[in-house]
C-alpha cells in the first residue's frame, strides 16, 4: 500500500474584499478504500513552533469533511497534521499562508506502528494505547488463534499481571479465591457486562473466541466507567465486524492428554482426549454488516472417571459427548452480530448481537487424596451441571452533525445451571446504558473529549443454592448509576483525564450508594517516551451469592452472610512507556509502580460460622465449621511491573514478542480484626485462619508472575513458545491442613505431605509449530505443559498434564 496525500491549492473568489473568513483550510479525510472518516483530527501550528499555544484543531464531521479558520497564521509557514486512531498520521507544510482558501484532502493508510493500538475501554472513546493515563494491555487475536485456545482464560494467562485461581481472574493480586462469587475484575463483551446476575462471575467457555478483534485489559480500579465489579480492573472483549472483504474461517483441532507424572494416580485405561470445532463468517451485504460464528467442544477432561470400576466403559475409550469423568464437558455455541451500517438517516446505525450456548460438565473442587487419588474427587465436592446461557444485545447509535455520538445499548442475559445436588440456579439480567460521547471543538475547546452515561441493571435470581438466611431462593438486585469522564489534550503532549460516578445498589431491599472518582495524566517527554500517572476509586456491593449462598462440600459447609458490607478501594499508579528501536527491533517497554488499598475487604474465609449441635464430627456435621464471605478489615497491595512488546522483522523472518514480570506484595493491614461479630462465637482473625502469616501476605496470592510469548514467522512456516511462572501460594485457609491434622470428619486429603514434596511451582512451557500450505490452509501442532509438570495453583485442585493438539484452519478472504 502506498502513502497518498492529495493536496490541491485553489483560490476562491467571493466577489468582494477578502476577510478573515477566506483564510481557511478545508478538505476531507478518508482511508485507503475511500471510506470517509468522521472524527479524524486536523491540527494547524506554526512550523517553527509546533507546540504553540495558538495551535488550531478541528475534527471532521459526520461526512468526513472539515474546515479550519487560519487567519491568525497569515504570512507564516504552517504544519498541517491529520490523524485518526489506527491509521498512520500524515503531515503537509503550507508556506507563507496567504489570504485564500486551501483545499487539503487526505487518504490515510493503516498504521505501520505495531503497538499503536486503538483503545476504547480506557475512556469510552478511541485513544492511542501509548497516550492513555492507565495501564492497558492489548491481547492480539494471534495469541488466541495460535495457542489452540478453547477457553479464554488460557489466553489471558499470558498477559503480564493477570493470573487465575480456580477460574477466578486476578489482576495484580487484587483478589483471591471466593468459591466463584464476587469478581473484582469486570468482564465485558463489546462494552457490556457478562458477569452472572447472582454470583457476579464470568462463564469462560461462553465467551466468543471465534470472533475476536482484540482484548483490552485495564489494570487498577476502574469503577468510574465500568461500575462495581471493576474494583481491580477490566477485561473487555471486542468482537469484529466485517470490512470490505468477506471472511470465512473454519478451525478443527483434536488433543490428547499425556499420562500424569504420578503413574499410580492414573486409575483409568487409555488417554483422555478433547475435540474442538469453531467457525466464523463475516461479510457486508448491501447496507448490512453480518457475522455468524459458532463453536462445538467435547472433552474428557484430564481427571479420573466418575465410576470407581476401572473396567467400566467410562474408564477407557474416547467419549466426548458423555460427561462421565470429573472435569469432562461438552458445549455448543452459536453467535451473530448484525448491524445496519447505512440508514436513511445520516449518522444512524443500529443492530443486534446475540450469543447462545448449551453445555454439560462435571465439576469438582477438591481432590480425593494425595498422592494416589489426586485426579479423583472428594465425596460431596462434585457437581454435574447442565447449563444454558445466552445474551441478546439490541443497540442504536447516532452521530450528530456536531460530532456528538449517542448510544443506547441493552443486554438481556439468561443463565440456567441445572445442577444435580440441590444447587440449581437461574438468573435473568436486564442491562441498559445510554452513553454520550463528544468533543469540545464546537465550544472552541480543542483536544477535549468527554463520555457521560446513565446505567440501569436489574437481576432476578431463582436458586436453591442462594436460599440462605432470610431468602427463599427468589432474589432481586438492582443497580442504577450515572458517570462522567473528561479527557483533555494540551498542546499535543499532555493528556489529562478526570471522572466521577455515583451508583446505588439494592439486593432484596437492602442497599447502599457511593460516589467514586478518578484522575490521570499522560505526558510525552520525548518522541517515544510517555510518562503517566493515575488515581482511581472502586466500590463493590456484595453479590446475591455472597449474601445468600447455603451449600456444602461434603463436611465443608458454606454459609450465607446477609450483613456483608460493600468494599471500597483506592488505587494509584505511576508508569513509563518507552518506545524502542534497536536495529530491526521496534516496540515498547512499559514500567509501572502501583498501590491499591481496600476497606471492608471481602474474603471467602473458614471459621465456625454455623451452630455446633454437640455431636461428634462426621460428614454431615463439622462442629459448625465452614466457609463464609466476610469483611476482613483493611488490606493493601503494592507492587511493580515491567513488560515489553515488540517486533523484529527482516525480509525473511518476523518475530513478535510479549513478555513481562509482575511483583506484588498483598498484605493484611488489620490482622487482629475479629471477623466474627457474635460475642459468644470463636474469635476469628487473619492469624488463626491463615496457613502462613509470614509478612502478613493475603491468602491465595502469588507474589511473582512471569509471562513470555515469542512467535516466529518465516515464509510458510511459523512457530512459537510461551513461558509462564506463578510462584507458589504460601498462604491459604488453614482449615485445609487443620481438618486432616485434627481428624475432623475422617478427612484424609494428604495436602501437608503434598506441599512438603512440591514446595515450588514449576515453570510452564508451551510450544507450537505450523505451516501455511497456501493462502487457505494452515496446519499446526501445539503442546501445552511441555514438561508434563504436575502441580497445583489452589491447594487440593490438580492442574492439567501435558496436552498435545493438532489444529487445522481453512480460511477464505
Amino acid at each position: 500500500m502506498r502513502k497518498s496525500i492529495l493536496v490541491s491549492f485553489g483560490l476562491v473568489l467571493f466577489g468582494g474584499l477578502a476577510d478573515l473568513q477566506s483564510q481557511t483550510i478545508v478538505g476531507s479525510v478518508a482511508d485507503e478504500q475511500g471510506v470517509l472518516l468522521p472524527g479524524a483530527t486536523i491540527t494547524i501550528a506554526p512550523v517553527n513552533d509546533p507546540f504553540s499555544s495558538q495551535l488550531i484543531g478541528v475534527v471532521t464531521s459526520i461526512d468526513g469533511t472539515y474546515s479550519a479558520e487560519v487567519g491568525t497564521f497569515l504570512g507564516t509557514d504552517v504544519l498541517v497534521t491529520c490523524s485518526y486512531i489506527g491509521l498512520e498520521k500524515q503531515q503537509v507544510k503550507l508556506k507563507n499562508l496567504a489570504d485564500r482558501t486551501y483545499t487539503v484532502d487526505w487518504a490515510l493508510k493503516a498504521s505501520s506502528e505495531l503497538l499503536d493500538h486503538v483503545i476504547v475501554s480506557a475512556g469510552r472513546f478511541e485513544q492511542s494505547a501509548k497516550k492513555v493515563t492507565v495501564s492497558v494491555d492489548v491481547l492480539p487475536p494471534r495469541i488466541i488463534e495460535s495457542r489452540g485456545t478453547t477457553s479464554l482464560e488460557t489466553a489471558l494467562e499470558q498477559t503480564p499481571g493477570v493470573s487465575f485461581v480456580d477460574g477466578e481472574p486476578q489482576i495484580r493480586s487484587g483478589s483471591g479465591f471466593s468459591y466463584g462469587a464476587g469478581s473484582r475484575v469486570m468482564m465485558l463483551v463489546d462494552d457490556l457486562p457478562v458477569l452472572s446476575g447472582d454470583a457476579g462471575r464470568p462463564t469462560w467457555g461462553f465467551l466468543p473466541l471465534e470472533n475476536i478483534e482484540q482484548i483490552e485489559i485495564i489494570k487498577g480500579a476502574s469503577s468510574v466507567l465500568f461500575g462495581s465489579a471493576a474494583l481491580s480492573g477490566v477485561i473487555n472483549i471486542r468482537t469484529r465486524y466485517p470490512d470490505a472483504r468477506p471472511l470465512t474461517r473454519v478451525t478443527v483441532q483434536h488433543g490428547v492428554f499425556s499420562t500424569p507424572q504420578s503413574a499410580q494416580a492414573k486409575t483409568w485405561d487409555g488417554f483422555s482426549q478433547q475435540s474442538n470445532f469453531r467457525f466464523v463468517h463475516s461479510q457486508r451485504a448491501g447496507k448490512w454488516d453480518i457475522v455468524v460464528a459458532g463453536n462445538v467442544l467435547g472433552s474428557d477432561g484430564y481427571l479420573s472417571p466418575v465410576t470407581e470400576n476401572e473396567t467400566d466403559t467410562a474408564s477407557s475409550g474416547y467419549r466426548p459427548w458423555q460427561v462421565d469423568r470429573y472435569g469432562a464437558e461438552n458445549r455448543a455455541r452459536v453467535n451473530a452480530n448484525i448491524r445496519r451500517r447505512e440508514t436513511g438517516v445520516a449518522g444512524l446505525t443500529y443492530g443486534l448481537n446475540t450469543n447462545w450456548q448449551r453445555g454439560e460438565s462435571q465439576n469438582t473442587l477438591i481432590w480425593e487424596s494425595a498422592p494416589d487419588n489426586i485426579y479423583g474427587s472428594y465425596q460431596g465436592a462434585t457437581t454435574q451441571v447442565n447449563q444454558t446461557i445466552g445474551t441478546v444485545d439490541p443497540y442504536v447509535e447516532y452521530v450528530a452533525p456536531s460530532g456528538f455520538r449517542h448510544a443506547f445499548r441493552n443486554r438481556w442475559q439468561y443463565l440456567n445451571n441445572d445442577n444435580d445436588n440441590d444447587q440449581s440456579n437461574a438468573s435473568h439480567v436486564f442491562y441498559s446504558e445510554y452513553q454520550l460521547n463528544g468533543h469540545g471543538e464546537n465550544w472552541g475547546l480543542t483536544g477535549l473529549n468527554f463520555s457521560a452515561g446513565l446505567v440501569n441493571l436489574m437481576a432476578f435470581s431463582n436458586a436453591e443454592l442462594y436460599s440462605g438466611g432470610s431468602s427463599d431462593g427468589n432474589n432481586k438486585a438492582r443497580n442504577v448509576a450515572a458517570y462522567l469522564q473528561v479527557d483533555q489534550a494540551v498542546a499535543d503532549r499532555l493528556n489529562l483525564s478526570a471522572g466521577m460516578r455515583y451508583e446505588h445498589f439494592t439486593v432484596n431491599g437492602k442497599g447502599a450508594g457511593k460516589p467514586v472518582f478518578r484522575a490521570g495524566a499522560n505526558y510525552q517527554l520525548a518522541e517515544a517516551t510517555f510518562l503517566r500517572s493515575s488515581f482511581g476509586q472502586g466500590f463493590r456491593f456484595p453479590t446475591i451469592a455472597e449474601r445468600y449462598i447455603r451449600t456444602g462440600l461434603g463436611s465443608l459447609q458454606v454459609y450465607p452472610n446477609e450483613e456483608l458490607n460493600p468494599e471500597f478501594a483506592t488505587s494509584g499508579e505511576i508508569g513509563l512507556k518507552q518506545g524502542l528501536k534497536i536495529g530491526r527491533f521496534k516496540g515498547f517497554l512499559d514500567m509501572a509502580l502501583f498501590r491499591q488499598d481496600f476497606d471492608d475487604y471481602i474474603e471467602f474465609t473458614f471459621g465456625q460460622w454455623g451452630p455446633d449441635d454437640g455431636e461428634a464430627p462426621s460428614l454431615d456435621n463439622a462442629l459448625g465449621l465452614g466457609f463464609k464471605s466476610i469483611n476482613t478489615g483493611k488490606s493493601r497491595v503494592t507492587g511493580a511491573e515491567i513488560s515489553i512488546m515488540g517486533r523484529y522483522e527482516t525480509d525473511r523472518v518476523r518475530l513478535d514478542l510479549i513478555a513481562g514480570y509482575t511483583y506484588t506484595r498483598p498484605i493484611s493491614l488489620s490482622p487482629d480484626y475479629n471477623y466474627n461479630p457474635d460475642p459468644d462465637g470463636t474469635v476469628t482473625t487473619y492469624y488463626n485462619t491463615s496457613h502462613d502469616t509470614t509478612n502478613l501476605i493475603l491468602k491465595y496470592r502469588s507474589p511473582h508472575l512471569v509471562r513470555f510469548d515469542l512467535q516466529a514467522t518465516a515464509a510458510k512456516w511459523f512457530g512459537g513458545v510461551s513461558v509462564r511462572y506463578q510462584s507458589q501460594l504460601k498462604n491459604f485457609d488453614e482449615a485445609f491442613i487443620k481438618f486432616e491434622a485434627e481428624d475432623i470428619a475422617d478427612i484424609e486429603w494428604g495436602l501437608a505431605d503434598w506441599l512438603d514434596t512440591h514446595p515450588r511451582s514449576p515453570w510452564l512451557v508451551d510450544i507450537r509449530i505450523g505451516r501455511q500450505w497456501n493462502e487457505h490452509h494452515r496446519l499446526s501442532i501445539i503442546v501445552s505443559n511441555l514438561a508434563n509438570a504436575e502441580y497445583v495453583i489452589r491447594p487440593l485442585a490438580i492442574e492439567p498434564p501435558r496436552l498435545t493438539q493438532i489444529m487445522y484452519t481453512y480460511e477464505i478472504k
